[in-house]
């Protein structure tokens, strides 16, 4: 009943994953979403319930591990940043844009930092996680990488990047405020 109303654009995600992973059937890989990434950082304390491309107006929250949490940008927090190989950023996906007590997330859409993968794109793995049934996929398209391409430049939402700096593909760098 849950997944009924999840909006069409979701489905088409979904359904293109599941299509990519079907016709791609390789060895299946270990999973790259730990169980308990909800107890990593968050990379902000935005509340993340306005719309975005790709993901509407479902509210979410964005956790990164250890190894990415470290990372800063260079030169006192003004320059490039690269996030170190093993950064893993799961992004909980919630079907309501104001979640109430019992609202649990329905999907993690992750990047796992993996640049000598053959699956990467950007450097990174981008994937998403169905919570219902545990099934885990690396979308091997272009359309994450396309829309993440964004936090390179000045853009409209999340930190802004006024100096329009490399971030490494990710729009909410931990320690970086947005306006």
């Amino acid at each position: 009943m849950l997944f009924r109303s999840l909006p069409k654009c979701i489905w088409l995600v979904f359904g293109l994953w599941a299509l990519l992973g079907a016709s791609c059937a390789k060895e299946p890989r270990e999973p790259l979403i730990p169980l308990d990434y909800a107890s990593w950082e968050k990379t902000t304390d935005v509340v993340l319930d306005y719309p975005i491309p790709g993901h509407e107006d479902r509210y979410r929250v964005i956790y990164i591990n250890g190894r990415g949490s470290g990372a800063s940008r260079q030169q006192g927090g003004t320059g490039r940043i690269d996030f170190p190989t093993g950064t893993i950023i799961a992004k909980e996906i919630y079907n309501v844009s104001k979640p109430g007590s019992g609202d649990k997330p329905v999907m993690v859409t992750a990047m796992v930092k993996a640049p000598d993968d053959p699956q990467a794109s950007a450097g990174w793995l981008w994937l998403v996680k169905d919570l219902s049934s545990g099934v885990e996929n690396v979308y091997t398209g272009d359309f994450c990488v396309r829309c993440h391409a964004n936090a390179n430049e000045k853009h409209p939402y999340d930190s802004k990047n006024p100096e329009g700096l490399f971030s490494d593909y990710v729009f909410f760098v931990p320690g970086d405020a947005p306006d």
